[in-house]
């Protein structure tokens, strides 16, 4: 039970099985954060006794950063005794940030900038671990001759958005039914209305470090994203933790339902199938908004460097997609809204089943949105 347990709440949290070594590509994700307060959790269709997730922060106990703090700090986490401090933070600007999706994309675009400087222009590529497909960074041949100005900036940009990519292609995995614990679906955390908003928030905040020092090893990176974390959620004007734990609750019965216990997926009631590279908070008086370039001096970023998904051992997951999609030897940022949009028209209609049903509250449907 206890081994049971321990993946629950793996699960729950949207960690990776694999170790996190600083040194090499991030790994996996950090224990988070579905969106409620105090979420309770069910393993088989059974209660779990004693367990309440509370996954609310001060804006001021951020913690200290760690380069791909990813599952090896689960128990720690959840003991409270994790350097970093992870989960949601209430802003006046941002709306709700999700601190574990902002720290995953940084330290990805701090990665992936590694790679930019060496590859583009190239015809070469990096794969990384699987996510329902394999997930490939492919380098597109050129013969223009870059100077080292134009390789910085393509470079700095590149970084930031293919890890806002990776982030966007590990939203639709979770919707697919994707297991980063063995025989434990991430419904409940597929997208969720503040993770993408916190994801390019992270990528953003990589890139200006990276602008400003570009020669930064892991210790630099986790003391310079200790400032600039800190910095903009000052900025966002982040809330105390009462004030965050009150937003969530006043958002019962409209983006998550207090009645539903993890993993199921009706835990959250709201999600954002948004996938632009402008985003503005689902908060309705945020107004902070953030966007990633897709050119970069003239250049398309995705003429030089795309991500690629290619089939893996879970093409029958995507079966009831268009044949337009699943023809495709393999799919791009272009193919993410799309499946998007098929992903909303299924909820939609699972939500209205439901609401006919009375299985849940009667504003869910009317309300997403306020």
């Amino acid at each position: 039970m206890k081994l049971l347990f321990s993946a629950l709440l793996a699960i729950i949290l949207g960690s990776s099985a694999l170790p996190t070594i600083a040194a090499q590509a991030p790994t996996g994700v950090r224990p988070c954060c579905a969106f409620g307060y105090d979420l309770k959790a069910e393993l088989g269709g059974v209660a779990v006794p004693f367990f309440s997730l509370n996954n609310v922060l001060d804006s001021h106990t951020l913690g200290r950063h760690r380069y791909n703090d990813g599952s090896g700090s689960v128990a720690l986490n959840l003991a409270g005794l994790d350097k970093e401090k992870n989960g949601l933070i209430f802003t006046t600007l941002g709306g709700f940030i999700d601190t574990a999706h902002v720290r995953d994309t940084a330290d990805y675009t701090y990665y992936l900038y590694q790679l930019m400087q060496k590859n583009l222009g190239s015809n070469t590529h990096y794969d990384f671990p699987p996510e329902l497909k394999l997930r490939r960074i492919q380098w597109l041949p050129h013969r223009v001759s870059l100077t080292d100005e134009q390789k910085q900036a393509l470079s700095l940009d590149s970084a930031a958005l293919i890890a806002f990519r990776l982030a966007q292609w590990h939203e639709i995995a979770q919707w697919f039914g994707m297991e980063s614990v063995g025989g434990f679906k991430e419904y409940a955390s597929a997208f969720s209305s503040e993770d993408l908003y916190s994801n390019m928030l992270g990528a953003l905040l990589a890139k200006q470090i990276l602008a400003d020092e570009p020669k930064l090893d892991i210790n630099g990176f986790n003391h310079a994203m200790d400032k600039a974390f800190t910095d903009a959620i000052i900025a966002l004007e982040g809330q105390p933790a009462a004030i965050t734990e009150a937003k969530i609750k006043h958002l019962d019965g409209i983006w998550w339902d207090s009645s539903k216990r993890l993993p199921n997926k009706w835990v959250v009631l709201f999600r954002d199938y948004r996938f632009g590279l402008a985003l503005a908070p689902n908060y309705p008086t945020a107004t902070h908004r953030q966007d990633l370039p897709s050119t970069v001096n003239g250049l398309a970023i995705e003429q030089w460097v795309r991500l690629e998904l290619h089939p893996d051992q879970h093409e029958q997951d995507f079966a009831a997609l268009p044949a337009s999609l699943n023809d495709k030897p393999y799919w791009t940022a272009s193919d993410f809204q799309p499946i998007a949009n098929y992903a909303q028209q299924q909820d939609g209609k699972e939500l209205r089943a439901r609401h006919l049903d009375g299985l849940l509250p009667k504003h869910s449907l009317s309300e997403q949105r306020q």
